[in-house]
């Protein structure tokens, strides 16, 4: 199976700035398509796998905000602000 990721993404966010690991206390917002995400794999998690990764949202260092802060990069890296 040929990978669909871009050898090169990480490193052109990178570049960008878009990695930064202190984005929660720099209060930076997620992009539209985290919060989305996020909120659809807790519930299907929840929901048809039993809550298998216990998906948490709103504090800092949930994994929910973190998987969500990784996710801004790669959205804001292939998407922009628009989606």
């Amino acid at each position: 199976m040929k990978s669909v990721m871009k050898s090169d993404d990480y490193k052109r966010a990178k570049k960008l700035g878009l990695t930064d690991k202190d984005r929660w206390g720099k209060g930076m917002d997620h992009h539209p398509m985290s919060e989305r995400l996020m909120r659809f794999l807790a519930e299907h998690d929840f929901q048809d796998y039993g809550d298998h990764f216990h998906w948490k949202v709103g504090g800092d260092g949930d994994n929910g905000e973190m998987l969500m802060y990784e996710m801004d990069a790669f959205f804001y890296l292939t998407l922009g602000k628009k989606f």
